[in-house]
């Protein structure tokens, strides 16, 4: 039987009131946050999001969010936690405690993925974009989200988004003001917003570690049977993730339960999968086939990443011929093809996300980003990665990142300003 996916809790209109308290104590312990958004579209072809010019592309962003809708946000908090394992040396095993947290609910891909639009309208939590209204209810559910999102702000933690600009012009427009006119702008905001930093693990797979494929599904899926093989080997560092399946109220002495995913469905398609001879070559390296149920090759990252495995240990051993000399230890290290645990033990609280492909969620991707995130901060060390990777964001189709900082010649927009006079 395939792993379950990690449990979460489900924040509606109904109980956000009770448990705003309960959230805000959890993020006092975050050494990182991570988030993801889910939306209603990306816009027609009209829209030009992907134009070459950035502060034209930013425009075009604008106007795709301002014409749809946030429908749910992720947030997962991750705390480091310290080894309790006694004894002279010091443990390979870095862990974190994880708080796995969604605020709920185009329309096709989200109804094929399995999104319980009904549930949405009975229990999302209604908000109002743009600046914050004079009159608002501290006790309005929009006004709740609201400070949620600027407590976040006041953490002074790593921010981590994975291909997060789009994430962030959503964020910024449904619960903090309204957008600036100008990129400049909304960059001089963002570089103050987020005092602990922004992250972008996308930014990092492709320009840093140079990973042949970095969607976040299987970024993740290689990172985690990679903590596998380490665990075993005895001699490199693994992470260890300690998901909290509740958290607890004390403002009325109870407990709130984590939600499960229903997989009794891709449980069946994961086995019809598993016997597939061949991968989908398109599917492996965007994380999108454009045939989906009808293409008759595999679109398991299990298999996909087994198959690479095999191909890169066939290159090495033509190089070995080519070469007529063993191959060095530093080479065997660099290889990033690496993985032999085709089935994980019970090591991590494994997803396997491969299996559930059909189900598209911002609790599931946030908790993706924050366990790449620690994998990339286990590898290059958290010093390394806040020095120099931090503050680019990823964009499609640039060989250069965004860099959030602000310039000289930019200023902060009105929006940002009289927000930041009430945080």
């Amino acid at each position: 039987m395939p792993p379950k996916p990690p449990p979460f809790i489900d924040i509606t209109k109904e109980n956000v009131t009770s448990l705003q308290h309960v959230i805000k104590q959890t993020l006092n312990c975050a050494s990182f946050i991570a988030l993801d958004t889910e939306f209603t579209g990306l816009g027609g072809k009209e829209v030009n999001t992907r134009a070459s010019n950035i502060e034209e592309r930013y425009v075009n962003l604008c106007k795709v969010v301002k014409t749809h809708a946030l429908v749910a946000f992720g947030l997962t908090i991750f705390e480091e936690a310290k080894n309790n394992i006694q004894g002279g040396s010091e443990s390979l095993e870095k862990q974190y405690n994880v708080d796995h947290i969604i605020s709920p609910q185009s329309l096709q891909f989200l109804s094929d993925s399995g999104f319980d639009f009904n549930k949405q309208i009975r229990k999302g939590i209604p908000y109002t974009p743009g600046c914050d209204k004079s009159n608002s209810n501290s006790n309005d559910p929009n006004s709740i989200m609201r400070s949620l999102f600027s407590y976040i702000l006041t953490r002074n933690v790593p921010i981590v988004v994975h291909n997060g600009f789009l994430d962030l012009i959503y964020l910024y427009y449904s619960f903090y003001a309204d957008l600036p006119d100008k990129l400049n702008s909304f960059i001089a905001d963002l570089s103050e917003m987020f005092s602990g930093g922004i992250v972008d693990t996308k930014y990092i797979a492709d320009f840093v570690t140079r990973e042949k494929s970095s969607f976040l599904a299987y970024l993740f899926r290689k990172y985690e049977r990679e903590q596998v093989d380490n665990k075993f080997s005895n001699s490199k560092e693994y992470l260890f993730l300690r998901i909290q399946n509740c958290i607890k109220n004390n403002h009325n002495d109870q407990f709130l339960q984590s939600n499960h995913f229903e997989i009794s469905k891709m449980e069946e398609l994961s086995s019809k999968r598993s016997r597939d001879k061949s991968y989908c070559e398109q599917y492996a390296l965007h994380g999108f086939c454009k045939l989906r149920m009808r293409c008759g090759n595999s679109h398991d990252l299990d298999f996909i990443l087994d198959e690479q495995a095999k191909e890169a240990g066939k290159k090495r051993k033509k190089r070995k011929l080519n070469q007529s000399q063993p191959q060095t230890s530093r080479e065997i290290y660099q290889s990033t093809e690496h993985v032999s645990a085709s089935e994980p033990p019970t090591l991590l609280p494994s997803t396997k996300p491969d299996q559930f492909d059909t189900y598209h969620s911002a609790h599931f991707d946030a908790y993706m980003t924050g366990f790449i995130f620690a994998r990339q901060i286990l590898k290059y060390n958290k010093s390394k990665v806040m020095n120099e990777y931090k503050n680019k964001l990823y964009l499609i189709g640039k060989n250069l990142p965004l860099l959030v900082e602000k310039s000289h010649f930019s200023k902060t927009s009105e929006g940002h300003k009289q927000k930041m006079l009430t945080l």
